[in-house]
């Protein structure tokens, strides 16, 4: 196993915790009556979207350990959902952690650092985006940081097309030529970024 195999795990792996430390965030201001606001996903609203996010949580760690995006059933309607969330946050940021913390030897090793390659990467992208998801729908302005951002839109653009973008992500947004880092990023993954005065 070459040592940059291993060393774009470990980048991936920073990269989603950056992007779960962000989510987390923006759950922690989550207040009972949030919880039926719609999202910017359309038709979800936030307890939904929650939910969707701990079985996505679910679905990627399986990744690590399988190669396979297996959906897990999705927790119950009257589960509560900032605490799934955040516990299937935190298990697969665990998750991540111990992979690239394993013993790297043997014949699979390589085809086990793909895997959880992928799945870090894909978090990234997925809890960034519902982290502003969340942060937006509480009337919370919640930047990425700017240079989190950069990464994620590069990490973005080499991972989803026009082919592989729905049903995940809608169509890119336009925003100006100086839109923030987050802005962009924001745009790319189908959302409206907000308006700021």
């Amino acid at each position: 196993m070459t040592g940059s195999t291993t060393t774009r795990l470990a980048d991936g792996v920073a990269l989603f915790d950056q992007s779960a430390s962000y989510a987390l965030d923006a759950m922690a201001g989550i207040t009972a009556a949030d919880l039926d606001l719609p999202t910017p996903c359309p038709g979800w609203d936030l307890r939904t979207l929650l939910l969707h996010l701990a079985g996505s949580a679910d679905a990627l760690a399986n990744v690590i350990t399988t190669g396979t995006m297996t959906l897990t059933a999705t927790p119950r309607p009257d589960a509560d959902a900032v605490a799934v969330a955040r516990d299937r946050t935190h298990h697969l940021r665990d998750a991540l952690k111990s992979a690239v913390q394993r013993d790297t030897l043997g014949p699979a090793a390589a085809e086990h650092v793909r895997w959880a390659t992928s799945a870090a990467h894909g978090a990234a992208i997925e809890f960034a985006a519902h982290g502003w998801d969340i942060s937006t729908t509480c009337g919370v302005d919640r930047q990425i940081r700017a240079g989190h951002a950069g990464e994620l839109l590069a990490l973005s653009r080499s991972l989803i097309s026009d082919d592989t973008r729905a049903p995940r992500f809608g169509p890119p947004v336009s925003v100006p030529a100086g839109a923030t880092p987050n802005d962009r990023l924001i745009a790319f993954l189908g959302r409206q970024p907000a308006t700021r005065g």
